[in-house]
């Protein structure tokens, strides 16, 4: 087992414990929140209010993972005050233990004498007690309140700690860009989909692609344009395919894919063909004619991850093109190829988004994204047949 300052933003704990029982943690939660409301009294402060809005459950997979997930929680706890579970299972290891660990914040309300308070527990799982973290995250969770789970890497989908644990929660939130075999992990997604009453899922490669979908869909708001969509014969993506903070940014292109496909009623039949420049192929079809879809790795030194490029082009009368691509680290540009319409090229600033603002957006999310599932749908019937490992 790690150190206990291994596994925290901070090197001191409120408290911390090793073989504990949950009455243990709960127990000695309520005595740092008392010792706290001690020390604010005896200092003339006002008393912090403690607030739920929600719970959070973390599913870390390492150490550093851990103390990533705590600092990044404590920064958004003005704006969501829960009580977050860290968890850490260590299924290989010797023997079965469970240890926790305890920490409470108070923050200061800009402008007024308030204060919030909140807490951090932070539960590592070893041997067989890793298979039985539901049970001990259960009794955590504060009723009445919404339960989301952030799942760091890929989830074990077909695992029964990752059953027992989403049966619990109303959302599940993912990066889709870290997941190291996309095809079977976004089909198992959207699985989920398919689960009455089942959970909702939130994807951060999704919410990275919000600046592009809204620069594409704008080319055609104009009525002049709207019948370009209908004459679509080729879309191009270019992506950048190494990882980095962000991942790989071929879920991001997939996933943009399968937005237009949901969108504009494009079928898809085959499976993919793969070029020696390592670029994917599809012929889909709509209405009786095809459309000639095709994914590109294209790495750039810039250190931005995501999309790079996305291009459409219209045939028959009136053929154009429309074009979005990253201009900048921290713009993307547009321009538009279409004879007897014109509008001006555009730049737009579109920084690549923050993990925290991504989290911070999700945990305000209450209802699906009835958009977000049907181009999961169709991404994951665009890689079907496609080697995880070869992407």
């Amino acid at each position: 087992m790690e150190r206990v300052q291994d596994l925290a933003a901070t090197p001191g704990f409120d408290w911390a414990g090793r073989a504990v029982d949950i009455d243990s943690v709960e127990r000695e939660l309520g005595r740092a929140w008392r010792e706290n409301a001690s020390r604010t009294t005896a200092g003339g402060a006002p008393l912090a209010t403690r607030t739920h809005v929600l719970n959070l459950i973390v599913h870390a997979s390492s150490p550093q993972e851990v103390e990533h997930v705590a600092e990044l929680i404590e920064r958004l706890g003005v704006h969501h005050p829960s009580r977050t579970l860290i968890l850490l299972a260590q299924p290989d290891a010797p023997t079965a233990a469970v240890s926790a660990w305890i920490n409470t914040h108070l923050h200061d309300l800009p402008g007024t004498n308030r204060r919030l308070a909140f807490e951090q527990i932070t539960i590592a799982a070893q041997g067989a007690a890793a298979q039985s973290l539901a049970a001990i995250v259960d009794p955590l969770l504060i009723s009445e309140l919404p339960n989301f789970l952030w799942w760091l890497g890929e989830p074990p989908f077909r695992s029964s700690l990752f059953a027992q644990i989403t049966d619990m929660v109303d959302r599940l939130i993912v990066s889709s860009a870290t997941f190291r075999d996309l095809p079977t992990a976004l089909h198992e997604l959207a699985e989920l989909m398919v689960i009455p009453n089942g959970v909702t899922v939130s994807d951060f490669a999704w919410g990275r692609l919000r600046p592009w979908r809204e620069l594409v869909a704008q080319f055609f708001d104009p009525p002049e344009l709207t019948a370009s969509l209908a004459a679509i014969a080729a879309v191009e993506i270019a992506y950048e395919p190494r990882g980095g903070p962000s991942g790989s940014g071929l879920s991001q292109a997939i996933l943009a894919l399968g937005w237009l496909c949901s969108r504009l009623g494009w079928q898809v039949h085959t499976p993919p063909r793969r070029g020696e420049d390592g670029a994917l192929r599809w012929t889909l079809y709509s209405a009786g004619r095809t459309i000639d879809a095709n994914l590109s790795p294209q790495h750039h030194d810039d250190g931005v991850g995501g999309m790079r490029a996305l291009a459409i082009k219209t045939a028959g009368e009136g053929a154009g093109s429309f074009h979005v691509y990253r201009d900048s680290v921290s713009n993307l540009a547009t321009s538009m190829t279409v004879p007897g319409a014109s509008q001006p090229d555009r730049v737009a600033r579109a920084t690549v988004r923050e993990e925290s603002d991504l989290l911070l957006h999700d945990l305000n999310q209450f209802t699906r994204d009835r958009i977000y599932e049907g181009a999961l749908v169709f991404a994951a019937q665009l890689v079907r047949g496609l080697d995880g490992a070869t992407l």
